[in-house]
């Protein structure tokens, strides 16, 4: 599959909202749609930053435009290829804030224009829902991305661990991993990397530059193309104490029967409600209580994080990630809802597996590392 032909299923679902909502464009102003929009183009310049530095504008006429100031056009057109991906360029200054009237040179009546965010002083209507909905089956060039950014995030991150010493801080670890990524402008969004303790304390332990002793979690979100996935691994010097491996055995068994549970038309809430019944089965009642259990991803970390009550579909090929956790032990990789079953994004590369079957699913999974 071509960009081409994927912007053009893209641009077919667009033209979906548009018939819907009866609008004449589409206004797209967030890194996360222009990325998947655009087959992984980026209108960022601000790594962190919601939005991008410029907008596209899809008609129902099937017209794309580049809305951009000055600043941004040379980049746009001669890096990222837009006018070769079939756009148009609507410049204007860069100190002049004349986004809106640019928009409405092509579609004059801003009732008309659906936006992927709602903002302040126009009319634009928000489909930001919509469009994330949009996002959520993958096409094939987009499940070919995940599998690169799979196996470099998973190979990046266990093994820095196993590189690790006592003595090292959870900073450096960081760093170890970003150098590795970028090498292939793999970027990261999130990390969570938490020595000794604080995987007992925290559900969210952001990286505090703590020492690594004993015992370390490495948590990590990568970007790559726009398209985003997790992983969890644990490392540990010297002999794992028993109840902590029985722990984490549980744990990854929680976080099996989520994914096996999870099939395209299947309420996103029940992989939830079967991982609250195992937290009980399994003596870890409340636990559930103290986190959400992960959800659907792609262009974001986290598109929903659904409770067992939640109706919405999951699609098919629809990026998922749960993550179950106790107080001390996380189990969490990214897959993609098939048909035939769960493809996984991150995956054990070089740690020792956990072997086992769920519902008719033969799983492999990571244990934890035994550092010396």
């Amino acid at each position: 599959m071509t960009i081409l032909e994927e912007i053009a299923i893209k641009e077919k679902r667009l033209r979906e909202i548009m018939d819907q909502r009866g609008l004449e464009a589409i206004l797209i102003k967030r890194q996360a749609n222009f990325t998947w929009f655009t087959g992984g183009h980026y209108n960022m310049v601000l790594v962190a930053d919601a939005f991008g530095m410029n907008s596209i504008l899809i008609t129902r006429g099937g017209e794309r435009f580049l809305v951009s100031n000055q600043v941004e056009i040379p980049r746009m057109e001669e890096e990222e290829g837009l006018p070769e991906l079939g756009f148009k360029t609507l410049g204007f200054p860069w100190n002049e804030d004349l986004e809106a009237a640019t928009v409405a040179k092509v579609v004059p009546d801003q009732s008309r224009i659906g936006c992927d965010a709602a903002l302040r002083g126009n009319d634009y209507r928000d489909v930001s829902g919509e469009i994330q909905r949009a996002r959520y089956s993958l096409t094939p060039n987009e499940i070919e991305r995940y599998d690169f950014l799979g196996r470099r995030l998973s190979t990046a991150v266990e093994k820095t661990i196993l590189g690790l010493r006592p003595g090292d801080s959870e900073g450096e670890a960081a760093g170890r991993i970003a150098r590795e990524l970028w090498r292939d402008r793999i970027d990261v969004v999130n990390f969570m990397i938490a020595a000794d303790d604080r995987p007992y304390r925290f559900r969210h332990p952001i990286v505090v530059n703590r020492l690594i002793k004993k015992y370390v979690m490495v948590c990590c979100n990568g970007r790559y193309k726009g398209l985003i996935t997790t992983i969890t691994r644990f490392g540990h010097f010297g002999k794992i104490d028993p109840g902590l491996h029985e722990q984490y055995v549980k744990n990854v068994e929680i976080e099996n029967r989520m994914i096996a549970a999870s099939r395209p038309g299947v309420a996103e809430g029940v992989p939830v409600g079967i991982a609250f019944a195992a937290y009980r089965e399994m003596g870890y009642a409340g636990e559930e209580k103290q986190h959400h259990q992960g959800g659907a991803m792609g262009y974001r970390p986290r598109d929903s994080t659904p409770g067992p009550e939640s109706g919405e579909p999951i699609r098919e090929n629809q990026a998922l990630c749960w993550n179950p956790s106790i107080s001390g032990t996380k189990s969490e990789d990214g897959f993609i809802c098939s048909p035939a079953g769960p493809i996984f994004i991150t995956r054990p590369i070089v740690f020792p597996t956990l072997t086992s079957e769920t519902g008719g699913i033969k799983f492999v999974r990571p244990d934890m590392y035994t550092l010396d």
